[in-house]
C-alpha cells in the first residue's frame, strides 16, 4: 500500500518553517441535526462529522498536535455565538442555509447490521471546494463529509496536501433523493472518488456501508475499516486483517458515533500506536459518543485516564507524523493491556457533566465546534 514514487511526491512535502510537526486538515461542514421518534422533535443539535471529529481531537490528540476544520454553514447556523475555547469561525455561505439533517429513529433496538435511524437532508449549504484550503502541506487530513461537500476534487487537494489521507466512506456513497433528502448508498466503484483510494491512507465504513465500498476490492488499495457498533470494529489492509473488541456502552443517540471513531483512531497514530491498537482508541471514543445527544461532552477525569494510559502505552516517532508509508497494521504485544486499561477508564463515561439545557424530550447542545485555519 505505500504509493508510488509520483503519489509519494504529492503527499510527501516538506513542513513549512514553524509550522506544527503534527498539524492536520479537517473538512466537512457543520450541521442543524433534528432528532425525532414518533413523529415528535425529541433533540436539536449541533451536528456534521467535523464536530464530532473536532471533539475527539481535542479531547484526545497529543500535546504537540494541531489541527484545522474547514468547514461552510449559512448565516442561519444556530451555534456561531456559543462559547468555546479557542473559537474560530467556519465559512460563510450567506445565500445558502446550513446543511440540516432530519434523523427519525425507530423504538427498535438496531443491530450491528441494520440501521436504527431514517436520515433526511432537509437543507444543503454549499460544497468545500479546493480553493477553500488552506494552500500549505499538513502531516494528515480527514475527509467527513456528511451531505456531499466533499467534492472529489476537494478529495484529490487534500491528499496533494496531506501526508496522509484518512476519510470517512459516508463522504463518497452518500445519495439523496431529490424530492424529499432521503439518504441512500451508491457503490464507490462507480463514483468519481473510486480512483483516488490507492492514494487514501484509510477508509472507514459503517457495516451497512460496507457492501456499497466493496471491502475485498478496496483493501487492496488501502487500510478500510468496517465499524460494527456493538461488536467493535474489522481492519482489512492488503495481506491481513484484525478484529478489534468493543466497550460496554448506553445508546443514547448514535449520531456520530463513527465520526468519533474516526477522530479516536487518527488520535491513536498521532500517539505512535500501530491501526490496530489506534482502533481500540477509535472503539473507546466511538462508543462514549453514544451516550449523550449531539456533541459529547467527555468527563475530564475520564479523558486525564486516557491520556495517562497513552503517555504510558504510546511509541516516541523518531519523525513525528503519521504517514503512510509507514503505518503497522498488526496489533502490538501490548493490545489486550491497552484495552483492558482503556475499559477501566471507560467506566467514567457515565459520569457526566450536566449538558447545557434540557427538556423532559431531548436536549439542545450549545457546544461550538472548533473550526477555520
Amino acid at each position: 500500500m505505500p504509493p508510488d514514487d509520483d503519489e509519494a511526491e504529492d503527499q510527501q512535502q516538506p513542513q513549512p518553517k514553524g509550522a506544527h510537526a503534527l498539524e492536520g486538515l479537517v473538512v466537512g461542514s457543520y450541521c442543524h441535526d433534528v432528532l425525532l421518534r414518533g413523529g415528535r422533535v425529541v433533540g436539536e443539535t449541533l451536528g456534521g462529522a467535523a464536530a464530532f471529529v473536532s471533539n475527539v481531537l481535542d479531547a484526545a490528540s497529543p500535546p504537540e498536535a494541531a489541527f484545522c476544520v474547514v468547514s461552510k454553514v449559512g448565516a442561519d447556523f444556530a451555534y456561531a455565538s456559543a462559547p468555546a475555547p479557542a473559537r474560530r469561525p467556519a465559512l460563510l455561505c450567506p445565500a445558502r442555509p446550513t446543511t440540516s439533517f432530519h434523523a427519525r429513529f425507530s423504538d427498535a433496538a438496531a443491530s450491528a447490521h441494520a440501521p436504527d435511524r431514517q436520515l433526511r437532508r432537509v437543507h444543503a449549504c454549499d460544497p468545500i471546494y479546493p480553493d477553500d484550503l488552506p494552500d500549505r502541506p499538513f502531516a494528515y487530513g480527514l475527509a467527513v463529509g456528511v451531505a456531499g461537500e466533499v467534492l472529489p476534487e476537494t478529495l484529490e487537494r487534500m491528499i496533494r496536501l496531506c501526508r496522509a489521507v484518512l476519510v470517512d466512506a459516508q463522504a463518497l456513497i452518500r445519495a439523496f433523493d431529490a424530492e424529499d433528502g432521503g439518504v441512500r448508498h451508491v457503490a464507490l466503484e462507480g463514483t468519481p472518488y473510486a480512483r483516488l483510494l490507492q492514494r487514501v491512507a484509510f477508509l472507514k465504513a459503517s457495516s451497512e456501508e460496507a457492501p456499497y465500498v466493496g471491502v475485498e476490492t478496496a483493501r487492496r488499495r488501502c487500510c478500510v475499516i468496517v465499524t460494527e457498533g456493538r461488536d467493535g470494529c474489522r481492519l482489512y489492509w492488503d495481506g491481513g486483517e484484525a478484529r478489534v473488541a468493543p466497550f460496554p456502552a448506553v445508546q443514547v443517540d448514535p449520531t456520530g458515533a463513527g465520526d468519533s471513531y474516526l477522530a479516536g483512531f487518527a488520535a491513536g497514530l498521532l500517539w505512535g500506536l500501530s491501526a490496530t491498537d489506534a482502533a481500540l482508541l477509535g472503539n473507546f471514543f466511538g462508543a462514549a459518543a453514544v451516550s449523550q445527544v449531539g456533541v459529547p461532552t467527555f468527563h475530564p477525569k475520564m479523558l486525564q485516564a486516557v491520556k495517562r494510559i497513552l503517555e504510558d502505552k504510546a511509541i516516541p516517532r523518531s519523525s513525528p507524523c503519521i504517514n503512510g508509508a509507514f503505518f503497522t497494521f498488526q496489533r502490538s504485544i501490548m493490545h489486550d493491556e491497552l484495552h483492558a486499561s482503556l475499559e477501566e477508564a471507560a467506566r467514567l463515561m457515565h459520569d457526566q457533566p450536566p449538558p447545557a439545557t434540557e427538556n423532559g424530550d431531548g436536549i439542545h447542545s450549545a457546544q461550538e465546534p472548533t473550526s477555520g485555519c
